[in-house]
């Protein structure tokens, strides 16, 4: 008779995910929440004076529609989308029939000016993005355990994707964007920290993701929790691949002066497919050798770590174009403060005219080439996707989905004309942002308890539910108490 921990290991293995349309509609419902909370923001009830009603209503559109569209809605997720879309807007509606009647006071947009000086702002659709993605990779590890989640959800054994594949690349993918602030902020210091002190800085940075990492393989070795080792290896984890990233990416520093980010990221990428597919005795090796040796025994997460680079290059690279309040020189591929134009007898050339962009404009550059390309190798790649090895076709699909969808977001921003000086976002995004990692980490610890604490396989419906329910609260209400007490924790 197999003990629970088999059980519980069974539960989550040999899965084959699902297709890519249905993992749109289902991860759709943030992007159709941010939406809806912007139509209702300057309601009567978001406006009421009343705290907790605000609060609830915060989780309510941003934390339990998620959670609905991977569990009891997850069959039918654009009727999620409409049950959401259409009270917000009603209440939209509602609200402008109601209102007093008042001058209009437009907006006067000022033109940005040649001279104006280069600077990082934070923006509204950003924000919501990677909470909305913090959000969902929170409820997903531990939705996951239930029998209420689709295991065509979960992570796939080898071939295939799936909801929760796509949040691990999707969570290095934010990390780059995030990285990309500092490599902004160096940009324009005269006294640029030297390639020492980068490589300090990021080892400090990594080292204690690199301690979490370590402890959860001891309490995993020790406590006979349950363990997948098709996913990352015997040793390895997730947040060892986070903790290496910084430091090894810092020591290519270097070249980047010469080459851009985005050159980096697709030679890592076809070299690495091209050691793939040079024959089949590396994917053999791969996929049936056995556990002798630490390379053998934590081959996925070794080889993987090189698809995991080139996606957090890509995430650093979407950064140069989205963090800045105007276009610079060149930002569609790589970091610059620098005025497009340098001086006014120097006109700038065709070249540096299309490739100094806006947010939406570099968004729907490189999402336009990423689908063409992503398509063209999804319809003649011998392989399927894979987020064990993070191939090519993985990196493909998780850069394309994540601009595509980031472009979605800054599309609603410019409709309901967010910005930063009008800068206005959920309380929940907001929080769960601020710490994102520490939270993360929160999510992974409760995870870990609920799974000692309950026998989540065998768990009803109901049970289920209330308990995603409650353990949802819990992070929700630790990332506003943290936010509003001005409590960052940075690991």
């Amino acid at each position: 008779m197999s003990t629970l921990k088999e059980r519980k290991e069974d539960f989550v293995t040999g899965l084959n995910g699902g297709p890519i349309t249905e993992i749109n509609a289902v991860t759709s419902i943030a992007l159709v929440t941010y939406i809806s909370w912007n139509l209702v923001k300057n309601s009567a009830l978001m406006q009421s004076e009343r705290s907790n009603l605000k609060h609830m209503i915060d989780f309510s559109l941003n934390w339990v529609p998620l959670l609905l569209s991977i569990t009891i809605y997850a069959n039918d997720p654009y009727l999620l989308n409409i049950l959401i879309l259409l009270p917000c807007m009603a209440a939209f509606i509602y609200g402008k029939f109601t209102s007093s009647s008042r001058p209009s006071n437009r907006i006067h947009k000022e033109k940005t000016l040649v001279s104006e000086q280069f600077r990082l702002e934070k923006k509204p659709y950003i924000t919501a993005y990677r909470g909305g993605m913090l959000i969902l990779t929170a409820i997903a590890i531990l939705a996951v355990d239930f029998p209420i989640f689709p295991r065509r959800f979960a992570k796939v054994e080898t071939w295939g994707t799936s909801l929760m594949d796509l949040g691990v690349g999707s969570f290095v993918f934010s990390n780059g964007i995030i990285s990309s602030r500092a490599l902004l902020r160096n940009s324009c210091l005269k006294d640029k920290p030297n390639f020492v002190k980068n490589v300090f800085n990021a080892l400090k940075s990594g080292g204690t993701l690199l301690f979490l990492g370590l402890m959860r393989l001891f309490f995993v070795k020790n406590l006979e929790y349950q363990e997948h080792v098709t996913e990352y290896g015997v040793h390895w984890n997730f947040f060892i691949t986070l903790a290496l990233l910084p430091p090894v990416l810092t020591l290519i520093e270097p070249i980047t002066k010469l080459i851009p980010r985005c050159l980096i990221a697709i030679s890592i990428s076809c070299i690495y497919e091209w050691l793939l597919l040079k024959d089949d005795q590396t994917l053999s090796f791969l996929i049936l050798a056995d556990r002798n040796g630490f390379f053998r025994a934590n081959r996925e997460g070794i080889l993987s770590f090189l698809g995991y680079c080139s996606i957090f290059l890509w995430g650093q690279n979407t950064g140069f174009y989205l963090l800045g309040n105007k276009p610079t020189l060149n930002n569609l591929y790589k970091p610059s403060t620098q005025d497009l134009v340098i001086g006014s007898k120097k006109k700038p050339s065709t070249w540096d005219y299309w490739t100094s962009v806006t947010p939406l404009t570099g968004l729907c550059i490189w999402s336009a080439i990423f689908l063409i390309t992503s398509q063209l190798v999804f319809q003649y790649h011998p392989y399927n996707v894979s987020r064990r090895f993070a191939n090519l076709p993985y990196t493909l699909w998780i850069v394309t989905y994540n601009l595509l969808f980031l472009t979605g977001y800054c599309i609603t921003d410019k409709i309901f004309d967010n910005s930063h000086k009008n800068y206005k976002v959920a309380e929940s995004l907001e929080s769960i942002n601020s710490n994102g990692l520490f939270l993360f980490l929160l999510a992974n610890i409760s995870t870990g308890l609920v799974n000692m604490s309950v026998v989540t396989i065998d768990a009803s419906p109901m049970v289920s539910l209330l308990l995603l329910l409650a353990y949802c609260s819990f992070i929700a209400i630790v990332s506003v108490f943290l936010y509003k007490r001005k409590i960052f924790i940075k690991l």
